[in-house]
């Protein structure tokens, strides 16, 4: 598949930088699009992150249970964390599971990477597959306040359904799990 060159569609007249922060930056910028049109697009600078879904040999899956200030609630979901400067990201997706679940895998494989929300911001994640999983605890993060479970993929698929999970992330690792699990079978 051929990519479209980058500013082959547009042309950025100015950006201007809103807020410059720990995570996140907001620039607004004036673009110049082909047709002569001028907008104006909003555009997030978010920093790079890893999501892991972590599964035992007895395929139940660990979720984590923590509470999401810009949405105001408890979401269950797959472990995550940013990609400090410098850090490898595969060494981010272990240290994320010791301090959030409490548990090293002894095989991690990264998927895929993926924007979050393409049309506003730059955030990418970075998603791994974690098994052989043994204890192995860090500190959690002062700022987290979270839970550990586990559950079988009936038990996911039946919260999503039921809207119990509403995380994006998590909802994809499950989808991925499923087809996964469809092409061994079909391999077999």
């Amino acid at each position: 598949m051929e990519k479209t060159p980058r500013h082959a569609l547009r042309n950025i007249i100015s950006r201007e930088s809103i807020y410059k922060g720990a995570i996140l930056d907001l620039n607004i910028d004036h673009v110049l699009f082909p047709s002569g049109s001028e907008k104006i697009r909003e555009v997030v600078k978010h920093k790079s992150a890893v999501t892991i879904l972590p599964v035992y040999s007895d395929g139940k899956i660990v979720l984590v249970r923590q509470y999401r200030h810009a949405v105001d609630e408890d979401l269950y979901e797959i472990p995550a964390g940013l990609i400090e400067p410098g850090e490898d990201p595969t060494e981010t997706a272990i240290r994320e599971l010791q301090e959030e679940i409490g548990y090293k895998p002894g095989k991690i494989k990264k998927v895929f990477e993926f924007y979050t929300s393409p049309g506003y911001s730059t955030e990418r994640i970075i998603f791994y597959y974690a098994t052989d999983l043994h204890t192995s605890k860090l500190a959690e993060d002062d700022d987290e306040y979270i839970k550990v479970y586990y559950f079988t993929l009936a038990e996911i698929k039946s919260m999503i359904d039921s809207g119990e999970i509403v995380d994006g992330k998590t909802i994809m690792a499950y989808c991925w799990l499923v087809a996964k699990k469809a092409e061994e079978n079909v391999s077999r």
